[in-house]
């Protein structure tokens, strides 16, 4: 790799970076870039494992990302030391199972809004000023593909990416008088051991997995991909077939693009075990969903115009 590359021999830290996407990008950053990455995440045998492998190149800290107060103190620190940031890398993030909105409870959508989205916040706002003194500043938050195209069944987790996506793309704005670059990767499925090893051994979850298996990428080509898009400084980052394909859909047909992701997950819901929470007692709903249709066709002027004046509610005094 040439070493005329901006990125090459950069300070970088990086969250979520003992699996999956994370640990690609720290292994190609400092095997194929010479840069110093710090990272962050809290398994510590991965963590160990990979420091053993990238030696003084790398090094790590186990910290919960959604205290700011814990972000504040880490920066703080690797000031101390001398490790200036040039990039941040906010990498980490959690899968929502698929279920109803009504059924993830308050709990389950703080922790989701609180890893997703203010984790980013916190890890810009505490290392901003370290990037902004550097010549090579630059930032990349890893949004999803159901941040253009929210989907059944993962209300919060889409929320939380769509904010992810508007947060990078008006801070690119905001930083572009500073010469830092912002880049917004949006990926489909991406094959991890999350998918592999979620309810492992039961027939569900193997089906849940060659779905992946079928459409997803690598965590490998995902990295090359992001590293190509940050080496070209691009602010909008898509990096697989399934996330172009969401985008034409949704630039093309919104609606339409919507309604029919919505019917196809139904009707896969055989195939995709993990879709079966969604569309729950689907038959009676179907079917209450009809009457209230009707119930609409047959409303008329005639059928309102025993209302008393002033509305349902009686008529209006003074």
């Amino acid at each position: 790799m040439s070493k005329r590359n901006w990125i090459y021999g950069r300070n970088v830290v990086i969250t979520g970076c003992s699996t999956g996407i994370g640990k690609q990008l720290t292994l190609s950053l400092v095997k194929d870039f010479g840069c110093n990455v710090m990272g962050v995440a809290r398994n510590k045998q991965k963590l160990d494992a990979l420091k053993e492998e990238l030696g003084d190149k790398f090094d790590y800290r186990r910290f919960d990302i959604s205290s700011e107060e814990a972000w504040n103190s880490f920066a703080t620190e690797l000031e101390t030391i001398g490790f200036n940031a040039d990039v941040l890398i906010n990498n980490a993030g959690m899968i929502q199972d698929f279920c109803q909105f009504s059924d993830l409870g308050a709990a389950g959508v703080k922790k989701i809004v609180d890893t997703n989205f203010y984790s980013v916040i916190y890890g810009v706002s505490a290392f901003l000023p370290q990037i902004k003194k550097s010549n090579f500043g630059y930032i990349v938050n890893i949004s999803s593909a159901s941040a253009i195209l929210p989907v059944s069944g993962e209300t919060i987790y889409s929320a939380t990416k769509a904010a992810v996506k508007a947060f990078s793309e008006s801070l690119a704005q905001d930083l572009a008088g500073y010469g830092i670059g912002v880049s917004c990767v949006m990926p489909g499925p991406v094959k991890t051991d999350l998918y592999k090893t979620r309810d492992e051994g039961s027939n569900a979850a193997k089906k849940n997995y060659e779905l992946v298996e079928s459409i997803g990428i690598t965590a490998e080509v995902a990295a090359k991909r992001i590293i190509k898009g940050m080496r070209k400084r691009k602010t909008r980052v898509l990096i697989d077939s399934v996330a172009r394909l969401m985008d034409f859909g949704v630039r093309t047909a919104p609606s339409v693009t919507t309604s029919v992701t919505g019917k196809a997950m139904k009707a896969f819901c055989d195939k995709v075990p993990a879709f079966a929470p969604i569309f729950k007692d689907q038959k009676e709903n179907d079917a209450a969903i009809k009457e209230k249709i009707a119930a609409r066709k047959d409303m008329t002027y005639s059928s309102l115009k025993n209302v008393p004046v002033g509305g349902p509610f009686g008529e209006k005094k003074d």
